[in-house]
């Protein structure tokens, strides 16, 4: 069995008296430490796939493991704690706490954490030594999502799972970001998972799983990744 791995997973939702299959029998697995790029036009189900095995979200049928542990049968209690331990989360909109400075918003974090890596010294390897004490207000784009990612990598989960990062960020920033991902994955042996509308970025996964109208269209391992610095888009 796939370090994740979903089998016939469906989910339906209802507009009006139409029910609308946003994940239409979705069968894929990602192996343990691989970077996973899914990747599909807006409204092709991504995110919904992605809501499912964070735990935001139930399937309808079918089953979805993480770590051979079947995600799709917890109750709201064992989800709660699997969104908690188990699972980081970044966001296109940085979802930081405007309040709080940088080291606060991570600190945060890793107090809810079992086993939470050092907040300081996970802003340190984000290249943000220098910005710790300042608040989401005074630091860019890029900046902010580096928070964001520090954050999610605070908590020490088993999984990174990232729903269009680079979204919100220029060309040149999302490349840093895209990289700095890509090399959390490297040295800490995380599987990260990336959704994007963008399918140049496909080409730096170790995986690479195409959506379109909520089905899987292909999941193919690439066996030859490429460097951030040679893809464009």
């Amino acid at each position: 069995m796939a370090y994740v791995e979903f089998k016939e997973v469906c989910k339906y939702y209802r507009l009006g008296e139409n029910r609308i299959c946003a994940a239409d029998h979705l069968n894929f697995g990602v192996e343990q430490g691989e970077f996973c790029v899914i990747a599909g036009p807006s409204g092709a189900g991504k995110t919904t796939l992605l809501n499912m095995l964070g735990g935001m979200d139930s399937c309808d049928d079918g089953e979805i493991y993480l770590d051979r542990r079947e995600v799709s049968a917890f109750n709201e209690s064992r989800l709660t704690e699997y969104r908690r331990y188990d699972v980081g989360f970044v966001f296109q909109f940085y979802n930081l706490i405007q309040n709080l400075t940088a080291l606060e918003n991570v600190e945060l974090a890793s107090e809810i954490c079992r086993t939470p890596r050092d907040p300081r010294e996970t802003l340190e390897a984000v290249g943000l030594a220098e910005r710790m004490n300042n608040f989401p207000a005074q630091l860019s784009g890029g900046e902010q999502q580096r928070v964001a990612i520090a954050r999610a990598l605070a908590k020490n989960p088993k999984i990174l799972l990232c729903d269009e990062p680079t979204g919100a960020l220029d060309y040149n920033t999302g490349k840093l970001i895209l990289k700095l991902l890509w090399e959390s994955c490297r040295e800490t042996g995380k599987t990260i998972i990336v959704i994007t509308h963008n399918q140049a970025i496909g080409r730096m996964a170790d995986r690479i799983i195409q959506v379109k109208n909520g089905r899987i269209v292909s999941a193919e391992s690439n066996p030859f990744p490429l460097g951030v610095d040679k893809i464009e888009w």
